[in-house]
């Protein structure tokens, strides 16, 4: 009984360990910031991981928060939703240009650009380390990912 209990339990908590890992990038980018001396940021950055402030941060996005956002589909930390097949976002340049985003279950991104008045749907695709756009038929290699 005990030993289903943990197992259960374990099961659950890491259920959402591919969530954005939000409280670790916001130490992260505090870290960043800190000062003006990139020397004395690395300095701080050896130190948070001696500490161990990223270590403890990264297992509380594992453990906590990534789990929580698998479940509730909202990270606790970022306020952000997951990025799941079938969720829609827009996005906007502050220029007045603007992008809804549609992610689907193959990895796609469905795109549809708003600048003004003119609109144009297409679907943005990775194929290896490629970004293809996909519009009316034509394929258009956009760029590469770099890993």
């Amino acid at each position: 009984m005990k030993k289903g209990l943990l197992s259960a339990l374990c099961a659950m908590m890491l259920t959402g360990c591919l969530g954005q890992n939000a409280l670790f990038d916001t130490v992260q980018d505090w870290n960043a910031e800190a000062t003006n001396n990139k020397f004395v940021n690395q300095v701080i950055s050896f130190a948070f991981w001696w500490i161990p402030v990223y270590g403890l941060s990264l297992l509380g996005d594992i453990v906590i928060f990534n789990s929580i956002e698998f479940w509730t589909g909202t990270n606790p930390i970022s306020q952000e939703g997951a990025k799941v097949a079938g969720t829609t976002e827009t996005v906007t340049d502050g220029l007045g240009n603007e992008a809804q985003l549609t992610y689907h279950a193959d990895g796609s991104i469905g795109v549809l650009a708003t600048s003004g008045e003119v609109a144009e749907s297409y679907t943005l695709i990775k194929e290896g380390s490629k970004v293809i756009k996909v519009q009316n038929g034509q394929r258009e290699v956009l760029g590469s990912i770099m890993l």
